[in-house]
């Protein structure tokens, strides 16, 4: 177990680590009687301390905001019970379901194809709302129920801009390519003709030849 003790607003309850990446860690645990995750952005020790905590504080409050944004846009996404931006602490829901990565190669071809087209969707209207994820894997998406939720806002901005969802739908593909390879076509056509029923044709095909372009220009490994 590990216990929290935040110097800002709250003194978080005991909880257990279930992931520590490179900036944060993810502590599942409670707050008043919910499940729930604390997402704990640690202080660097390679940047000077005043630094540290101003850029900690930003991209927490960064965070919650692309959150609150998601869900204005249709998208579900934890919901959010406490900002401490003075611990670079937030507490949101546990989100109980399953991980995409962990449904794919588990249920039929129909299923996968309704699951995908659903993920195009909701993706686009991230896109069409002007937010870019910044971190689109099928990690990243759980199935909770007969609807999806977005997870990890951490890499989140505002942003219109082609390349930045050209990069999201990038990361994607490269996921499933790389990860799900007997499944790639069946569940890449799905998400793309989900995400072009709501962009519309016009805008799928400029993001498309963008993505194209991102390839050509060897900025990531080329994913058939």
């Amino acid at each position: 177990m590990t216990r929290l003790k935040s110097p800002g607003e709250a003194d978080y309850a005991s909880g257990r680590l279930i992931y520590r990446g490179a900036e944060a860690d993810i502590i599942k645990g409670e707050w008043q009687g919910l499940d729930v995750v604390y997402k704990v952005r640690k202080p660097l020790e390679y940047r000077l301390p005043i630094l540290d905590g101003a850029i900690r504080q930003r991209r927490t409050l960064r965070e919650a905001e692309m959150i609150h944004q998601a869900k204005k846009a249709g998208v579900e996404a934890p919901c959010l019970y406490h900002v401490d931006p003075a611990s670079a602490t937030l507490v949101m829901e546990f989100v109980s379901g399953d991980r995409l990565r962990d449904l794919i190669g588990r249920i039929s071809t129909v299923e996968l194809a309704q699951v995908f087209f659903m993920f195009g969707r909701d993706v686009a209207r991230l896109h069409a709302s002007g937010i870019m994820h910044g971190d689109l894997t099928t990690a990243n998406v759980v199935r909770r129920g007969k609807s999806l939720v977005f997870i990890d806002f951490g890499l989140s901005m505002r942003s219109e801009r082609l390349e930045d969802h050209a990069v999201d739908i990038r990361l994607i593909k490269e996921t499933v390519v790389g990860a799900h390879s007997d499944f790639a076509l069946e569940a890449l056509e799905a998400f793309y003709k989900g995400y072009s029923t709501l962009v519309g044709e016009t805008r799928f095909r400029q993001v498309m030849r963008q993505l194209q372009n991102i390839e050509r220009r060897g900025r990531y490994a080329r994913v058939a």
